[in-house]
């Protein structure tokens, strides 16, 4: 079986688990926490899958850092992950899981990069356009291009909206290559 069938066995083991137990909202906050601090360390993810810890002083690992972070089911769910000896899948596993929730909660994430910083009005308005365009509530993360000339390109799941200049003008040299004289 491949680690993605695995990982998403286990993410949605997860979310059924927050379902029946009425659970959802916390184990979400709590699979945050996790991501978040899985992402931010190498290191940390490192020591989970090597194979010169033992299983024992991983699990003490996790209680350290997360037991005062997230809640106890959350925690047990971790401590099984690696009892289970799939520690290698847990960033996969979390990462897998708050994609289901998302779409859960019709929601999509939508990475925004620009050449400039946007106004509060702007990604106010930039987002209202997205949802109207998905249909489900936008999550934006912005990033600034400074190579971009001008302009944004968007990012959701599998779409491209290219609204940079740079884009723009390679059109308009396409069309002139092809001799179109009609601008629009």
């Amino acid at each position: 079986m491949s680690n993605y069938n695995i990982s998403s066995r286990y993410a949605n083991a997860l979310m059924q688990l927050a379902s029946e137990k009425d659970l959802f909202e916390q184990i979400s906050a709590d699979m945050e926490v996790v991501f978040n601090t899985l992402s931010s360390s190498r290191e940390f993810q490192m020591m989970l899958i090597s194979p010169v810890v033992k299983v024992y002083d991983k699990e003490q690992v996790l209680l350290k850092v997360f037991e005062n972070r997230i809640s106890h089911d959350s925690l047990n769910f971790l401590q099984f992950i690696v009892r289970k000896n799939r520690e290698n899948l847990l960033f996969n596993i979390v990462r897998q899981f708050l994609s289901l929730r998302d779409k859960k909660l019709g929601v999509v994430n939508a990475e925004v990069l620009s050449a400039s910083e946007f106004t509060d009005e702007q990604k106010s308005k930039l987002t209202k356009k997205l949802e109207e365009y998905t249909r489900k509530k936008v999550r934006l993360s912005l990033q600034i291009d400074r190579n971009l000339l001008g302009g944004f390109i968007v990012r959701i799941e599998d779409t491209v909206i290219d609204a940079s200049l740079d884009h723009q003008l390679e059109l308009l040299k396409s069309q002139f290559m092809k001799g179109d004289s009609s601008l629009n």
